[in-house]
């Protein structure tokens, strides 16, 4: 594939069909899971998900048939791949018992990182996708960054453990607010800090797959790069609105770390910092939830 998220931007779409870039993530995000609970205060009826794998293949379909909307066909297969592995999940998680949150959260992203990351992983086949093309390299993690003009452009050396930190320290005044830690069973938390890395170092790995890489490297040759991290950072956003960090700031905190995580991919072109990054989150979370759960 050629290395077009590192030459001039080619918006080979137009706009309706770059609308249609956004519409489609909608159904392969926790965006009609909102929806239906917000309005109606109950769980989403289980053909909702069918229903959205439908949706998504018949995109497959019609990129295919139509030569303006080819070029996003990989896009929708990830996102039909993406879709139908949630199904998948939902049934084999809800078959299966789980005693207690520390179980729950291992299983959720395990099944996510067997059977969301294995369809996706399919979707590649015949793609002619490399593994740096869809960023599976360290890269380089020294590369320059290109935040807005009024933010200092430091190399990605000193702006990830400085990202590190700040996105920490955000998540965790967002974790206090809404899952309400002890800090008296700080102590008892920290007893669980080799689970909380290990679970880390799962989850972080299995989402930026699933968020980020492939569908960047999907989604920026047609679209652009700029157009591209929007919506896989929209799309992450979204689906934390039952996860951690919960609800509406937690889609904001979820978005905001999404694009400078995928920005990071794009400018290092590997997953490095974006997986450190992202772990570390997710260890503060792990830890402050146990500190929460007693």
């Amino acid at each position: 594939m050629a290395d077009c998220l590192h030459a001039p931007e080619q918006h080979v779409l137009r706009v309706p069909a770059t609308a249609v870039v956004w519409l489609a993530m909608l159904p392969a995000s926790g965006f009609g899971a909102i929806v239906w609970s917000t309005m109606l205060g109950t769980d989403p009826p289980a053909w909702m998900g069918f229903l959205q794998v439908s949706i998504l293949a018949a995109l497959v379909l019609l990129a295919g048939a139509s030569p303006r909307w080819r070029p996003l066909r990989g896009y929708f297969l990830a996102l039909t791949a993406l879709a139908a592995g949630y199904v998948v999940g939902d049934k084999v998680s809800g078959a299966l018992t789980w005693e207690g949150w520390q179980a729950r959260m291992f299983a959720n992203t395990l099944i996510h990182a067997v059977i969301s990351c294995g369809f996706l992983a399919l979707s590649l086949v015949g793609s002619g996708l490399t593994r740096r093309d869809v960023y599976l390299v360290k890269g380089d993690m020294a590369a320059p960054s290109h935040l807005p003009r009024w933010v200092p452009h430091l190399p990605w050396s000193r702006l990830g453990p400085l990202l590190m930190v700040i996105l920490a320290v955000g998540l965790a005044i967002q974790l206090f607010l809404t899952v309400h830690p002890d800090l008296h069973l700080a102590g008892r938390a920290l007893l669980s800090l080799p689970a909380a890395l290990a679970f880390a170092a799962i989850n972080a790995a299995q989402e930026e797959f699933r968020y980020r890489a492939v569908l960047l490297a999907r989604l920026g040759p047609a679209v652009g790069s700029t157009q591209a991290l929007l919506v896989t950072s929209v799309m992450f956003g979204l689906d934390h609105w039952f996860g951690h960090p919960a609800g509406p700031s937690g889609v904001l905190l979820a978005g905001f770390a999404g694009y400078l995580w995928g920005k990071s991919m794009i400018e290092t072109r590997g997953s490095a910092w974006a997986w450190l990054i992202h772990a570390f989150q997710d260890v503060v979370i792990y830890l402050l939830i146990a500190a929460a759960k007693g």
